[in-house]
C-alpha cells in the first residue's frame, strides 16, 4: 500500500501570481478532505509547511487517529527549529534532512529527493501553494512517474496552474467543491475502510 504525498501550502500576500486567486478557505477543506479520506488508511508524507501541519494536526484529533503514526513529515536543517510549527513536537517521526551549503533551494531539493526515495507512493495531491508546488511536482514525477498525481484547481494558486499543465479537471459528476468525493475515487480509498488509530 503506498503513501500519499500532499504539496500544499496558503500563498503568503505579495507573492504574485499565486496570491491572486488563492482561496484560503478552499485551501483549508481541501487539506482536510484529504486528511477524512486518508488519515489511518494511507501515510501522508510532507514538507512540513508551516501553514498546514496545523491543519493536520487539528484533522488528526478530529477523527482520533494517531498522529504520530498517521503522517511522515520532512524537514530542513536549512531552518531553524523556531521555524517550524509547534505541532511538529507532536509526533516522533519527523525526518531532518541537513541544509546544503546554506543554500535554500539547493536544500530543499536535498529534502525533497530524500522525501520522494523514502517509499513507495500511489499519489500526489497539490492543493494552493506557490513555487515549490512546480518544483515538487516535477521531481517527485521524476522520482516516482507511476503515481497519480492530483493538482486541487479551485484552491487557486500554483495548484491551479498545474492542474492547467496537466490537463487535469475533477470527474464531471462531482462538484468542484465535492474534495471528499473527489479524494475517495482519485485516490481509490473506500469510506468503509477501518482506520488504524
Amino acid at each position: 500500500m503506498g503513501a500519499i504525498f500532499l504539496s500544499a501550502s496558503v500563498p503568503l500576500p505579495g507573492r504574485s501570481p499565486f496570491d491572486q486567486d488563492c482561496e484560503p478557505q478552499m485551501i483549508q477543506s481541501a487539506v482536510s478532505a484529504l486528511a477524512t479520506v486518508a488519515f489511518g488508511r494511507k501515510t501522508i508524507v510532507w514538507g512540513g509547511h508551516p501553514s498546514i501541519t496545523p491543519m493536520l494536526w487539528a484533522s488528526a484529533k478530529d477523527l482520533g487517529v494517531e498522529y504520530a503514526t498517521a503522517v511522515s513529515l520532512f524537514q530542513s536543517k536549512f531552518f531553524s527549529e523556531e521555524d517550524f510549527p509547534q505541532e511538529n513536537k507532536n509526533f516522533a517521526n519527523v525526518t531532518y534532512i541537513d541544509d546544503v551549503e546554506g543554500d535554500l533551494k539547493k536544500s530543499l531539493w536535498a529534502m525533497r529527493e530524500a522525501m520522494f526515495k523514502s517509499t513507495d507512493f500511489d499519489a500526489a495531491v497539490f492543493i494552493g501553494g506557490m513555487e515549490g508546488v512546480n518544483d515538487e511536482y516535477s521531481l517527485f514525477h521524476a522520482l516516482q512517474p507511476k503515481a497519480k498525481c492530483i493538482p486541487i484547481a479551485v484552491t487557486g494558486g500554483a495548484a491551479r496552474m498545474l492542474a492547467v499543465k496537466l490537463n487535469y479537471v475533477s470527474p464531471v459528476d462531482l462538484s468542484p467543491l465535492d474534495f471528499i468525493g473527489l479524494l475517495y475515487r482519485e485516490l481509490a480509498i473506500s469510506p468503509i475502510d477501518p482506520r488504524r488509530v
